[in-house]
């Protein structure tokens, strides 16, 4: 082979290698960038985590700084409202104790806490169908948004996406905390509902304690026979009336009413604590309004107390 032929060969071995090398540089960049692009994604979606967390860190603060379930939930949808902007931020209540309780005046006429925010009741069956018996938040569907809706205020803004997170704790359903949006695609199937989840069972978990809390306060306040104010209760008032009277130097009228009779059947207990009922329903009943007080004084007695009154 001559040395022309060999140049020429060696000139497009050469050319062919820089070819190679030029696209696998190519690729690299290219990769680089790929991966580039997802370790930007991927430091984006842990920075939205780290500030979604804290947002539900600061909303749980909140939970156990006070026993009244009533300010709680206000100021709960308060900050759900301000930090997570939903379009519809509404606690709903199914639980017959902590509606009594907690929520005896509330419907779907009721004025929102805020802008879009409501505490409204909600039946026990429709809670159980929306909110199934599973702690996990869902994603409803446009049918079950609509049916939702009928127990909301008239004239609410259409919702067209929402979740509903299950208020529930022990297998005992006390309600929902829905969020709404006008935008179809802010609550999606699938999306992740960890956090959600967990500030469900805590939101759960303070209406136990609250519930459990105003429990203990009947025992420690009431008569458990015929649920008036017991001896200590109405004592502590007694005596507090008395230094109010002497300090105003207002009239103060007491009476104690001593069932005699009952003696008769001290031993027959179920009988004798009917008849305690019966009575202190009928004083109750002519009770005057006002800072008039009864209470169980002892085994057969009765004290009334009645301020301003000669």
């Amino acid at each position: 082979m001559d040395q022309s032929n060999s140049d020429t060969l060696h000139d497009t071995s050469a050319h062919g290698w820089a070819e190679d090398r030029d696209s696998l540089i190519s690729e690299l960049k290219q990769e680089n960038e790929e991966l580039k692009k997802e370790l930007d994604l991927v430091v984006k979606t842990a920075a939205d985590n780290e500030r979604i967390w804290r947002q539900f860190a600061e909303i749980e603060r909140i939970l156990f700084r006070t026993r009244d379930l009533g300010q709680l939930a206000q100021d709960l949808l308060r900050e759900i409202k301000s930090r997570f902007q939903p379009d519809q931020a509404v606690l709903l209540v199914c639980h017959p104790d902590i509606l009594e309780r907690f929520f005896p005046d509330i419907s779907r006429e009721s004025e929102p806490v805020t802008e879009e925010s409501w505490i409204l009741p909600l039946p026990t069956e429709t809670a159980s169908s929306l909110c199934g018996t599973s702690a996990k938040p869902s994603m409803p569907s446009k049918e079950e948004i609509d049916d939702l809706l009928r127990f909301f205020p008239e004239n609410v803004t259409p919702i067209r996406s929402g979740v509903m997170i299950p208020l529930a704790l022990h297998e005992i359903l006390y309600g929902g905390l829905f969020l709404g949006s006008v935008d179809q695609d802010r609550y999606r199937p699938r999306d992740g509902t960890d956090l959600l989840e967990q500030l469900g069972l805590k939101i759960a978990l303070c209406m136990e304690n609250c519930l459990t809390y105003e429990r203990a306060k009947d025992f420690a306040v009431q008569d458990p026979v015929t649920g008036l104010l017991n001896f200590f209760q109405i004592q502590t008032l007694l005596d507090r009336s008395f230094r109010k009277a002497r300090r105003s130097r207002t009239p103060l009228s007491i009476f104690i009413i001593h069932l005699r009779f009952l003696s008769n059947v001290q031993e027959q207990i179920e009988l004798r604590n009917e008849i305690l009922k019966h009575a202190a329903n009928i004083l109750s009943e002519i009770l005057p309004e006002g800072e008039s007080s009864l209470g169980r004084y002892g085994g057969d007695e009765f004290l009334v107390l009645l301020p301003d009154v000669t």
